[in-house]
């Protein structure tokens, strides 16, 4: 937390010997303060942080620069910040869609496709209670937010939702195509997540160093009691907010 005293230093920014330089106790303060929800709305410009800790904007700017190398904070000219918030996004049924909390915080979104084909495995069939044999649709992709990597998406889904694969997924929510094209909207899902460190090929595809914290989410999506939709996530951890609701 930035303190009175290193804030009546804003003069010339210059930190009392044996302290850290203000623009890192302001950088510390600003990744606390991310981490508490505080600018799940909105991210503060550079002006209004400057008069909230009382120093110049080119301190502001200091504390934002590594924030912005790292994907904590974007940087994109005209636009403000904004963090990826999933809490309370039903766009395309129960089930949240990243794609729509992405547009939602209004940043750029588009995927990269990997692989979209029919294609059978075992284990994603006992997932979905199919027999192992069975063909499922298979698509994994690389999600994109304001151009810097977001996620690693695998996800297997029931037959009945190949004609997703006709579709341009680039620019479109999986749950939206899976509507629009097939009649299908998820009522239910079961979704666990784990906090993980990126491996060196994960961090490779998320442009993150090897060991970078991030989440692991693995999700069971339905329809009424029946499973169409095995998926697993992987979302760097420095771009992705997880809030929850209680009444």
């Amino acid at each position: 937390m930035v303190t009175s005293s290193e804030r009546a230093s804003s003069a010339d920014d210059r930190p009392p010997r044996n302290r850290q330089p203000l623009w890192a106790a302001v950088r510390d303060d600003l990744e606390n303060r991310i981490r508490s929800g505080d600018f799940s709305e909105a991210f503060p410009g550079e002006l209004e942080l400057s008069k909230q800790y009382g120093v110049s904007r080119s301190t502001i700017r200091a504390a934002l620069t590594p924030l912005r190398r790292n994907g904590t904070v974007t940087a994109q000219p005209g636009r403000p910040s904004q963090v990826v918030n999933v809490s309370g996004e039903h766009a395309y049924g129960p089930i949240y869609s990243l794609f729509a909390a992405v547009r939602g915080a209004e940043m750029s979104q588009r995927s990269t496709i990997r692989t979209a084909e029919m294609a059978a495995s075992p284990q994603a069939a006992q997932q979905l209670g199919l027999d192992v044999d069975t063909e499922l649709v298979h698509i994994a992709r690389t999600r994109f937010a304001d151009e810097e990597p977001l996620a690693e998406d695998e996800v297997w889904l029931s037959p009945e939702a190949r004609g997703v694969l006709d579709m341009d997924l680039s620019n479109t929510a999986l749950y939206e195509a899976l509507q629009r094209c097939c009649g299908l909207t998820l009522t239910s899902g079961d979704e666990t997540l784990h906090a993980i460190n990126l491996t060196v090929e994960q961090s490779q595809a998320l442009s993150c160093e090897p060991g970078s914290a991030a989440f692991f989410i693995e999700r069971i999506g339905r329809i009424d009691d029946r499973a169409i939709e095995w998926r697993q996530t992987v979302i760097r951890g420095d771009r992705f907010t997880v809030s929850t609701s209680y009444p």
